[in-house]
């Protein structure tokens, strides 16, 4: 089995199953700081390199009209923001979170990273389905780089699936 229909099988079973590990999101990955989101993040294989892939759900305050945000009305809405590194040459991980930022561990500022921004909600479950969906929808662009055997090969595994 190749790496690719390996990699897109990975990928396909992660959004199926919705059961990603949401993370609690801290400003500098300090639990000191206040929670301000949630992230889940994976590591695909992609060949020879690593695709790291992170969802940050951002929760939203009203603003009022001179830029004040008020979080002590409670949560308003959950924005949704994509990041995708490419071609890395080893596979990284945020740490742990630990209220001692590690300045010099560069993959520590990785959860300080959103992203592109994706969508804002009403509520976080949506948000979450959301990334189930947009993670099929990561597939198909590559479906055209299989050969007809492995073709074949992932449609019998999607019928089997069903």
């Amino acid at each position: 089995m190749s790496d690719l229909i390996s990699w897109l099988k990975e990928i396909y079973d992660a959004a199926k199953k919705g059961e990603f590990e949401w993370k609690p999101l801290y400003p500098n990955n300090m639990p000191c700081n206040e929670e301000e989101g949630l992230y889940t993040d994976m590591v695909f294989k992609d060949g020879s390199k690593y695709t790291y892939l992170k969802y940050t759900i951002e929760y939203g305050y009203r603003c009022d009209k001179e830029g004040l945000s008020h979080p002590e009305e409670g949560i308003k809405y959950y924005i949704l923001h994509e990041l995708r590194l490419n071609n890395l040459e080893e596979v990284i991980e945020i740490p742990e979170p630990a209220d001692d930022f590690d300045w010099d561990d560069k993959m520590a500022n990785l959860v300080n990273q959103y992203g592109r921004f994706r969508y804002v909600f009403d509520d976080e479950e949506t948000a979450k389905c959301v990334v189930a969906h947009e993670l099929l929808m990561m597939i198909y662009p590559y479906t055209h780089l299989l050969t007809k055997e492995e073709l074949v090969e992932w449609r019998r595994y999607i019928e089997e699936k069903k």
